[in-house]
C-alpha cells in the first residue's frame, strides 16, 4: 500500500513538473517584451515665417525611453530634453539676432520592424518650451506659446551589445507664435531633423 502511494504521488509530481516546463516557453512567448534605455545626440531645428532665418543650426538632446513590442511591432515613449537655435529673429518689431529655446518633448512612437534590427517609428510628440532667450540673454519665452505638438517620422538601428542609433523627422502642426496680431505669413511652425544614439538597458 505504502509502495503504491509513493509511485502515485512520485507520477504525480513527474506530470505536474513537465506540464509547468511546457507551459513557461507558452508564457514567454505572449507576454510582450520590454526595452529601457538612454540616448543622446544632435537636433537641428528651424522656425518657418518672416521673423525667421530658415536654416537649420544645431542643438543637443538627450533623455531616456521605455518600449514594448512583440515580434514586429512595438511602442516606444521617451523623456527627451533639447535646445535650439532660431536665427535672424525680429521679435515683436526688434530684432534680437537668435532666440536660443530650451524644451521637453514626449514622443510617443509606433514601431514596426522593416528587416532584422531596423525599425520605422512614427507618431506624435509633444512639447513643452522650458524657456527662450536672446542673443544678450534677456528672456524672450512670453513671444512663443509653451505648448507645440508635432508629428514625428524616422527609422531606428537596434544593434548588439544593447546599442542603438537613429535618425527621424519631425514637423510641428500649430502656430507657435504668441506675439500679438501677427500676420499669418508670420506663423511659427517648428521643423527638424534628429541623430541619436543610445542604449538599451533591456
Amino acid at each position: 500500500m505504502k509502495r503504491t502511494l509513493l509511485l502515485t504521488t512520485l507520477a504525480a509530481s513527474l506530470l505536474f513538473s513537465n506540464r509547468s516546463e511546457a507551459q513557461v516557453p507558452i508564457v514567454s512567448k505572449l507576454i510582450p517584451k520590454v526595452t529601457l534605455g538612454v540616448k543622446l545626440g544632435a537636433n537641428f531645428q528651424q522656425l518657418s515665417g518672416d521673423s525667421w532665418d530658415h536654416t537649420l543650426k544645431p542643438g543637443i538632446l538627450g533623455g531616456g525611453f521605455v518600449g514594448v513590442f512583440k515580434k514586429k511591432i512595438g511602442v516606444q515613449a521617451e523623456v527627451l530634453f533639447k535646445t535650439v537655435r532660431y536665427n535672424g529673429a525680429t521679435i515683436m518689431g526688434v530684432n534680437t539676432g537668435h532666440a536660443n529655446g530650451f524644451y521637453l518633448d514626449i514622443p510617443v512612437l509606433f514601431e514596426y520592424k522593416l528587416v532584422p534590427r531596423l525599425w520605422i517609428q512614427a507618431g506624435p510628440q509633444f512639447s513643452t518650451m522650458l524657456g527662450a532667450y536672446d542673443q544678450d540673454n534677456n528672456t524672450v519665452k512670453s513671444s512663443f506659446k509653451s505648448t507645440d505638438i508635432a508629428g514625428v517620422i524616422g527609422i531606428e538601428g537596434k544593434l548588439p551589445l544593447k546599442l542603438s542609433v537613429g535618425a527621424r523627422y519631425m514637423y510641428g502642426f500649430g502656430d507657435i507664435n504668441a506675439t500679438e496680431n501677427h500676420p499669418d505669413s508670420d506663423k511659427w511652425h517648428n521643423s527638424g531633423f534628429q541623430i541619436y544614439a543610445g542604449f538599451r538597458f533591456l
